[in-house]
């Protein structure tokens, strides 16, 4: 395995933990905001069930803030950045 692997999954894994970062700072808005919201069920972690809450983000940081949140975008920038370092891994690989 050569160097340049190791440091695109080095990138891969640090781009998934800055999205998951975002994603629980999410939910705590939401949360703040009076929203139920919550990314487990019967007390195991779904990741999947980010994607239902955002659009619930977006509407509610747009009528508090009277714009969209940043960890909106933050979320599908990591999320995009991740899926391509990670297909760049696996080509590299």
């Amino acid at each position: 395995m050569n160097t340049t692997v190791i440091i695109v999954g080095l990138i891969t894994l640090l781009f998934i933990w800055i999205n998951l970062w975002v994603s629980t700072n999410i939910i705590n808005y939401l949360k703040n905001k009076g929203i139920k919201a919550s990314m487990f069920n019967n007390r195991i972690f779904i990741k999947g069930k980010i994607f239902k809450y955002l659009p619930v983000y977006k509407k509610t940081s747009l009528e508090h803030d009277g714009k969209v949140g940043l960890l909106y975008y933050f979320f599908y920038i990591s999320f995009v950045l991740a899926l391509l370092f990670l297909g760049l891994g696996v080509i590299l690989v």
